[in-house]
């Protein structure tokens, strides 16, 4: 027997909008499921709704119903051997892997892991947690009256880890997020790392074929925009790093490691501080230090092209002053991680050593009157600002600083300095007498 479809108004309870849901019924052999559609009528909106020749006013819920029927019964006229679990798939573009998102999340976290892609890891981490418990939270919310008796079981434990579908991440959903993640004192740019972490997981999710990329897809115009982070500038003027340069430390202290390698960074075209702590004797080559960025060398769609930096003398004095003892070539250059250590410990190793430098820059600066917090970042975007003010190509900084692409090397270049504004507003007005 074939299956049919009607539209009934599941009058069982009534919402808090102060009606009722309306349902598509699939019966076969005298067993039916109804699935619900996103509709909630009054008594007399459905059945006004459901009348051949609906008044005015309620022809767009008419023609609605009539939507979803058609839906319906299109979506059973493509199952020759009808089930329900292929009519939901098919209906709903329904899939059972995808009741729940998490486990593609831990599944993600691994592969990161494998691939020694550790503070990546660590970050899905934090935006899997995040989502996680707001999820749990907005469950244990939706009855008010077991409000309290919900959240003491779940500061026991005795709450689970409830699962949360794809489907059900929407752009109301992700919108909910945010504004809850900004009454919490997160701030957008924040935000923004935890939801991107969410889409890189649902696009994982598509190529996996557990979910389709539809009109359903909550990302992107008119959906759900992902805020960009503040483009704060975090470039020194000249005089600002030529006091850092002649700062005196004394020898072989914490300050003096700090403002060593922030100027090691600085000189060597802005080289990233976890690359530095990766460098080995082979990535010198006589004048020249060459290698891969640590951020994209494991991944299949990285740009794998190798960076080559001409070594300034006042760079080679710093690494003879902090260079390893040792005649292990596989050893690292510097004794900031050894080899022996696991991508886990790597990634700890380098964590601490850019906050000892970041805590010891703060001082220096403090010394010096520079009234900028000035943390490892920009040893880079000093490094990238200096040299398109030396006019230099913005295509050269780019391959320099081993971006993909112009887009990113322009989030690194600081602004104007105070005297170049002042020549710009003197060439605007040299036309009065």
């Amino acid at each position: 027997m074939n299956a049919t479809v009607s539209i009934v108004h599941y009058k069982v309870r009534m919402k808090e909008n102060g009606k009722y849901p309306v349902k598509i019924r699939v019966i076969q052999n005298r067993i039916h499921r109804d699935y619900v559609i996103g509709m909630d009528l009054t008594e007399k909106e459905f059945q006004e709704g459901t009348k051949l020749k609906p008044l005015k006013q309620y022809r767009d819920i008419a023609a609605k119903i009539t939507g979803f029927r058609t839906k319906a019964n299109k979506t059973l006229e493509k199952i020759p051997q009808f089930t329900f679990a292929k009519f939901e798939q098919e209906f709903f573009n329904y899939n059972k892997d995808a009741k729940d998102i998490f486990p593609f999340f831990q599944e993600y976290i691994k592969l990161l892991r494998e691939e020694k892609r550790i503070k990546t890891a660590v970050a899905y981490e934090t935006a899997m947690i995040m989502l996680r418990d707001y999820h749990n939270d907005n469950i244990l919310m939706i009855h008010e009256n077991r409000k309290k008796e919900n959240l003491t079981k779940k500061r026991n434990g005795e709450v689970k880890q409830k699962p949360l579908s794809l489907y059900d991440i929407t752009p109301a959903f992700l919108k909910k997020f945010h504004s809850k993640m900004l009454e919490s004192g997160r701030k957008s740019t924040t935000i923004g790392i935890y939801v991107r972490a969410l889409r890189a997981i649902y696009n994982y999710c598509i190529s996996k074929g557990v979910i389709k990329k539809d009109e359903h897809y909550p990302f992107g115009r008119g959906k759900y925009i992902i805020p960009a982070g503040r483009n704060i500038k975090k470039a020194l003027t000249r005089e600002e790093i030529g006091k850092i340069f002649s700062y005196q430390a004394i020898p072989g202290s914490f300050k003096d490691r700090a403002k060593d390698f922030w100027m090691f960074s600085y000189m060597c075209s802005g080289m990233n501080f976890k690359d530095i702590a990766h460098l080995r004797s082979d990535n010198i080559d006589g004048d020249r230090l060459h290698f891969l960025r640590e951020k994209t060398k494991f991944t299949a769609q990285g740009d794998h092209s190798e960076i080559n930096i001409y070594i300034p003398d006042e760079a080679k004095e710093i690494i003879k002053k902090w260079r390893r003892d040792t005649k292990d070539k596989d050893e690292f250059l510097f004794s900031i991680i050894n080899k022996a250590d696991s991508a886990a410990e790597r990634y700890s190793k380098v964590q601490q050593f850019i906050q000892n430098t970041n805590k010891n820059m703060k001082r220096i600066c403090a010394e010096l009157g520079i009234q900028k917090k000035v943390t490892t970042y920009f040893s880079r975007h000093s490094a990238a600002t200096t040299l398109i003010r030396k006019g230099f190509s913005i295509y050269d900084i780019k391959d320099t600083l081993g971006h993909k692409n112009i887009t990113t090397t322009m989030r690194y270049i600081g602004s104007i300095e105070d005297d170049t504004v002042k020549e710009i507003a003197k060439a605007l007005t040299e036309f009065k007498s």
